[in-house]
C-alpha cells in the first residue's frame, strides 16, 4: 500500500517477479523476529539474483525488519556475502554479473509491521482524505481486499494497481456506505428519488458512448420487469447518434426465457447469434448485420469475450447485494444499488 500511494501515475505490480515491482525496481518483504543474519535473507537474494541474471537493467531492494536494525538503516552486501548466500549455485552466474547485481541490489531495514500500519493509515488520512483513523481503517480494509483480489484472480503479469485505482475503489466504497445508509434512514422512495437526480438528463441531446448495462436479478424477478428494462434502456441511450446499450443481466435468470419474453413483446434485440444453433460472435454483436434493434443483450457468461473487442465508455452495475468488479478497466464505472431490478427503469424514466 505504501509503494501505491507514494507513487502516483505509477503502475505498481505486486506478486509479480517479486513481491512488489515499481517500474524496473523490484522488491521482497521479509519480517523477522530473529536478529539478522546473511542466511536469513539468502534465499531472497537467490531469487532475485536468478532474476537481475535475465534483466541487467533491474535494480533490487529488500525491504525487511529484523528487531536488531535500526529502522532507516540500508545496507550493501559484498562479493563474499553474495558468494556465501547464493551457496552451490554461486558458480552459476559470471563474476561481472555479480559485480553489477552488488551494485544494483540493497538491505532496507524496516520498521514492524505495527509503526508501518500507522504509516499507512497516516497515508489514507492524506492522500485519500480518510476524515479520521476509524475511516482510515474502513478504507484500509477495502484496499486490502482488493490487493487480495487482484493477486488470487488475475493472471501472472497482471497484477497492477495505481493510486487512482484505490481513488475509484474508495470513492465506490463511500458510495455504497452513503447509498446503503440513505435507503435505510430516508425511505426507499427517496432514496429512487436521490438516483432519479443522478441520472437526469440536463439536455434532450445523448452523448454517443458505448454503454454497458449490467443488471443483477434474483429469483423473484418477473421476465417482464426485464423487458421493461430493455425497453427502458433503448427508449433512453438509442437516440440521436448513440449506438445502442449493452444490457447483460446476472445472478439466477433463464435467459431464453427472457429472449422469449421479448419476443413475445415484439422487443427485438441483437444478442451475437446469428442464427439458431450459430456459436456466439462478438463482431456480429459490435456490428449487426441487420442494424436498428436499438438493444445488444449479452450473456453474462459471454461477457468476458468482448473485453478488448469493443471500448465501452460506461459501465452501469446495478446491484442488489454485491457490486461487480468493473470488467473494462478504462470504462467509466457506476455502482447503484438496488432492492430490484424493476427500480432502474424508476430511477431512468423521463429526460427532465
Amino acid at each position: 500500500m505504501l509503494q501505491v500511494l507514494d507513487n502516483p501515475g505509477i503502475s505498481v505490480e505486486i506478486e509479480g517477479a517479486q513481491d512488489i515491482g515499481v517500474r524496473t525496481f523490484h522488491i521482497q518483504v521479509k519480517h523477522r523476529s530473529a536478529p539478522y543474519a546473511l542466511s536469513r535473507i539468502a534465499p531472497a537474494v537467490r531469487q532475485m539474483m536468478h532474476q537481475f541474471s535475465a534483466d541487467h537493467g533491474a535494480r533490487f531492494a529488500l525491504y525487511c525488519h529484523f528487531p536488531d536494525r535500526t529502522p532507516g538503516q540500508t545496507k550493501r552486501i559484498t562479493r563474499e556475502d553474495l558468494e556465501t548466500a547464493l551457496g552451490e549455485i554461486a558458480h552459476k552466474y559470471k563474476d561481472d554479473i555479480k559485480d553489477w547485481f552488488i551494485k544494483s541490489f540493497e538491505v532496507v531495514f524496516a520498521p514492524d509491521f505495527t509503526s508501518q500500519f500507522s504509516i499507512v493509515l497516516d497515508r489514507l488520512k492524506k492522500i485519500l482524505r480518510a476524515r479520521n483513523e476509524a475511516e482510515a481503517l474502513c478504507w484500509h480494509a477495502v484496499i486490502h481486499g482488493h490487493l487480495r483480489d487482484v493477486i488470487l484472480k488475475r493472471p501472472l503479469g497482471d497484477r497492477k494497481v495505481t493510486l487512482h485505482d484505490l481513488r475509484d475503489l474508495v470513492n465506490q466504497a463511500r458510495a455504497a456506505v452513503f447509498e446503503a445508509s440513505y435507503a435505510q434512514v430516508c425511505g426507499h422512495e427517496k432514496y429512487l428519488k436521490l438516483l432519479r437526480e443522478q441520472y437526469k438528463s440536463t439536455t434532450a441531446h445523448v452523448p454517443p458512448r458505448e454503454r454497458l448495462f449490467i443488471v443483477e436479478c434474483d429469483e423473484q424477478v418477473h421476465p417482464l420487469d426485464l423487458v421493461d428494462i430493455v425497453v427502458c434502456l433503448r427508449g433512453r441511450y438509442f437516440a440521436g447518434e448513440s449506438p445502442p446499450p449493452y444490457v447483460t443481466f446476472r445472478g439466477s435468470i433463464d435467459l431464453v426465457r427472457i429472449k422469449h419474453a421479448l419476443w413475445q413483446a415484439r422487443q427485438h434485440f441483437h444478442d451475437g447469434f446469428d442464427y439458431g444453433g450459430a456459436e456466439f460472435s462478438a463482431q456480429s454483436l459490435i456490428s449487426p448485420p441487420l442494424p436498428g434493434h436499438g438493444v445488444k443483450l449479452l450473456d453474462f457468461g459471454l461477457l468476458t469475450q468482448m473485453i478488448g473487442q469493443v471500448k465501452i465508455h460506461e459501465v452501469h452495475d446495478f446491484y442488489l447485494a454485491d457490486p461487480m468488479e468493473n470488467p473494462f478497466v478504462d470504462a467509466r464505472a457506476r455502482h447503484v444499488m438496488v432492492e430490484s431490478p424493476s427500480d432502474l427503469c424508476e430511477v431512468l424514466k423521463g429526460r427532465g
